[in-house]
């Protein structure tokens, strides 16, 4: 009888110690867990640099700059079509609240953009759909970029110090 006695209580020195370690290695895993839902967390967060592009100020040099590295076609005509439509980027009653240096509109709506450089992204991409070559001031009244008919005149009249 002795014998089946130290044999339970080893069952029970075992259990209770199988029990401890199974708590502690439940305790070690959330911290695991823990510590892992926070890196995740931390890691799905973008954390810009402060010379990000979207820090970047509207100016006649920095559109000309965007407006070459992206490839748009006629460049200097179409940094003067933004200073048309946003009064030297200044205006405070126009598209440019939101974003929008080109004067784009749906349904009688100014879209918005979240920078001024999606903005010109999206000129890109307008102006490979719809333009074919030839004249771009040409095309600029074809395509109905602006109803005054003084827009070409008005572009053509822009100066810009570094030309």
């Amino acid at each position: 009888m002795k014998l089946t006695q130290s044999k339970k209580q080893r069952i029970s020195n075992n259990a209770i110690a199988y029990r401890l370690a199974k708590k502690k290695l439940k305790r070690f895993t959330k911290k695991i867990v823990g510590v892992t839902a926070l890196f995740i967390v931390l890691s799905s967060f973008t954390f810009s640099n402060p010379s990000s592009e979207d820090d970047a100020l509207l100016t006649v040099e920095n559109l000309r700059e965007l407006l070459i590295e992206e490839g748009v076609q006629h460049a200097d005509i179409v940094l003067r079509q933004a200073i048309q439509e946003t009064g030297w980027f200044k205006c405070t009653h126009c598209s440019l609240n939101r974003n929008n240096i080109f004067g784009f509109y749906y349904k009688k709506k100014y879209l918005s953009y979240d920078n001024w450089q999606e903005c010109v992204r999206y000129y890109k991409r307008w102006q490979d759909r719809h333009y074919k070559g030839g004249d771009y001031y040409a095309f600029l009244k074809k395509v109905g970029f602006a109803t005054d008919p003084m827009y070409v005149k008005r572009l053509k009249a822009i100066k810009i110090d570094s030309e």
